[in-house]
């Protein structure tokens, strides 16, 4: 971190307009922008329709009983230029329905915002210390978040796919995609355990799934046959958790591998769909579709 010589911290302070900042808003991020004399500023803007091209924003919900909006924190230059930018989804249940629901979106839009906070924090640092060597001056760096598709939403799963992306110099943004799928009657987030038999299995349907959906791609990509990539990335020790996932609006189960998550970057990205009726042997009863 760039350090700020001969001045008190309650002098730097004074020396540039901040517009008012949540009170948990990084003080890094606040000392930056008073040195450089640029302002920092939060505002919140309403979720997309599916008809917008506006990729840094979120897909409005599938159903009323669900509000989606964008909270986004910006720092401004003196000439009004954004230097950098987050971004990420807030979730609120619409009206006195679904209480434990509303109770774990509101859970989960908190900890977005904290995850958001420090992605802006990082990035405005890096920022700062090129703008100090005098590289990459009309670029900006950014580090957001939308929700890009909805998945199955009903009266027992809310599930949904995000997107991530950051970019702090260097060659290329590094991105991802995530999927998070809430019980909508406790409000909490379903594991993929309660969904499928077991991991064997899932490593099984995700191979051939793979073979599938991607013919002549594995002995491009790997050295070793698909099954075992999905082995060696999805060790055994870490249980449930490597998976990244979320239920499609036909109780079908959508995996998400980001770029270096099975094959290099220059690969992409990897999205690999089970449908319950081609591999019925890996669905729990649970959360079934009538």
């Amino acid at each position: 971190m760039r350090k700020i010589h001969a001045l008190s911290l309650a002098a730097v302070l004074l020396l540039a307009p901040i517009v008012p900042v949540s009170d948990d808003l990084p003080l890094a991020s606040v000392v930056h922008a008073a040195a450089q004399q640029d302002t920092i500023k939060e505002y919140t803007r309403p979720a997309k329709t599916s008809a917008d091209k506006d990729e840094e924003r979120s897909v409005e919900a599938p159903v009323p009983w669900l509000l989606v909006e964008d909270h986004r924190i910006e720092a401004l230059n003196a000439n009004g230029k954004c230097v950098t930018y987050s971004s990420h989804p807030v979730l609120r249940v619409n009206g006195e329905g679904h209480p434990l629901l509303a109770h774990g979106l509101d859970t989960w839009s908190k900890q977005e915002a904290q995850a958001a906070k420090k992605g802006f924090d990082f990035a405005y640092e890096c920022k700062n210390d090129d703008r100090q060597s005098g590289s990459l001056e009309e670029i900006a760096y950014f580090d957001y978040s939308v929700i890009t598709k909805w998945g199955r939403v009903d009266e027992q799963i809310v599930s949904f796919c995000s997107f991530g992306i950051s970019y702090t110099g260097g060659v290329h943004p590094m991105h991802g995609e995530g999927g998070t799928t809430f019980d909508a009657k406790t409000g909490k987030e379903v594991p993929l355990a309660a969904i499928v038999t077991s991991r064997e299995a899932l490593l099984r349907a995700l191979a051939t799934a793979f073979l599938t959906q991607y013919p002549g791609r594995e002995e491009d990509l790997f050295a070793y046959d698909i099954e075992e990539q999905l082995k060696r990335f999805h060790t055994p020790e870490k249980g449930f958790d490597t998976f990244s996932w979320y239920m499609g609006t036909r109780g079908e189960l959508v995996f998400l591998y980001p770029p270096y998550a099975l094959a290099p970057y220059a690969s992409g990205d990897f999205t690999l769909t089970i449908e319950r009726a081609d591999a019925p042997q890996l669905f729990i009863d649970a959360y079934s579709i009538d």
